[in-house]
């Protein structure tokens, strides 16, 4: 299973913070990829990424202090405004030098429905293609989403993606009253097909063993699609409403990855219960990073591991993809989807 083709996927948006973690004076450092960045907000409200680095010595500008418009590195006091341009140096006494020549490497960086997404690109720069690989949260942009919860997995963003996309754990770890028991197994057929980035799990009736579903009522029906680099969408129908719940992964470092996850609905009674429901929530991520734990105790005697049949296959289109999409950047080739339409068997 060990695979030979770089960790990171670049020239994609990854997920970086729910909107209501960014407060509007405040900064922010998060590592994503290896890279530290500093986040904030501008006077008008948008969000900002930038390397978070003063150019003069390297001290982190998350160090600093903000206003709301200026950051100022704590060390010899540098400004920058929010896109990075050096608007003032303190000590320098030739006024003649164009300080705004002097630039802190801004990400782009875009606020969907109350998510705040980061591009990561291979070459700062050429920024290829980065409005055109949006993510599609498949609510309108007006409509925003509730945090359910954030946890860091102790392993890399491959074995994180697979533990996400893999149907056969459900069975076994997250076997709760509100969800499904050990003893109550049942075969089955899924159909895929690609999509995008990635591949979509045709809609279908829910799975009549899994309680979270059954108490849904009104021609239920769900849709789920994975797409790189890490995210899992599924959409959910219940009669006229709907709910989109979203997972992702964001790679921190070589070691460690973020799930964050996401919930929207139009129903009325979800808003209502929604403590409760995000207690669920948590209980149920909560078995996953159990698990992992348990899996990075493994993985440090460095196994020997396998992907074996139709339960694994979607941990293997994983590779796939992100081999073409290495291979597409590489060549400076239009990326193909390399995957096929399949019905996929299994038991949980």
């Amino acid at each position: 299973m060990a695979s030979e083709q770089p960790l990171f996927l670049k020239n994609l948006w990854y997920f970086a913070f729910h909107g209501s973690q960014i407060k509007r004076g405040k900064l922010v450092q998060k590592e994503i990829l290896g890279e530290r960045i500093v986040f904030g907000r501008d006077k008008e409200g948008h969000p900002f990424a930038l390397k978070d680095n003063c150019p003069h010595r390297g001290v982190p500008l998350s160090a600093g202090w903000f206003d709301g418009d200026t950051i100022q590195c704590c060390y010899h006091g540098w400004k920058f405004n929010c896109s990075g341009t050096c608007t003032g140096i303190p000590a320098l006494a030739d006024d003649k030098f164009d300080v705004s020549k002097i630039k802190v490497y801004e990400y782009p960086c875009k606020e969907i429905s109350n998510t705040i997404w980061v591009y990561i690109p291979q070459n700062k720069l050429k920024l290829e293609g980065a409005e055109e690989r949006l993510p599609n949260l498949l609510i309108d942009a007006d409509k925003k989403f509730l945090h359910v919860e954030t946890v860091t997995m102790p392993t890399n963003i491959d074995h994180s993606v697979i533990g996400l996309i893999d149907p056969a754990h459900v069975t076994f770890v997250h076997q709760s009253w509100f969800w499904r028991s050990s003893k109550n197994l049942k075969l089955k057929e899924k159909n895929f097909v690609p999509d995008d980035l990635g591949f979509k799990m045709a809609r279908h009736k829910p799975s009549s063993n899994s309680k979270g579903y059954s108490v849904l009522k009104g021609g239920t029906s769900t849709e789920i699609n994975f797409q790189l680099p890490g995210n899992r969408f599924e959409h959910i129908q219940v009669g006229k409403n709907e709910i989109v719940s979203i997972t992702t992964l964001t790679p921190i470092n070589e070691n460690e990855t973020e799930l964050n996850h996401i919930f929207y609905t139009t129903i009325g009674l979800a808003k209502l219960l929604w403590t409760p429901l995000k207690s669920l929530g948590k209980t149920f991520i909560g078995q996953d990073l159990g698990v992992f734990h348990k899996l990075r105790e493994g993985l440090d005697t460095n196994p020997t591991l396998m992907l074996l049949g139709d339960p694994d296959t979607q941990a293997k289109w994983y590779y796939e993809l992100k081999k073409s999409w290495h291979q597409s950047i590489e060549e400076k080739n239009e990326f193909v989807n390399p995957l096929q339409p399949q019905t996929l068997h299994w038991i949980t």
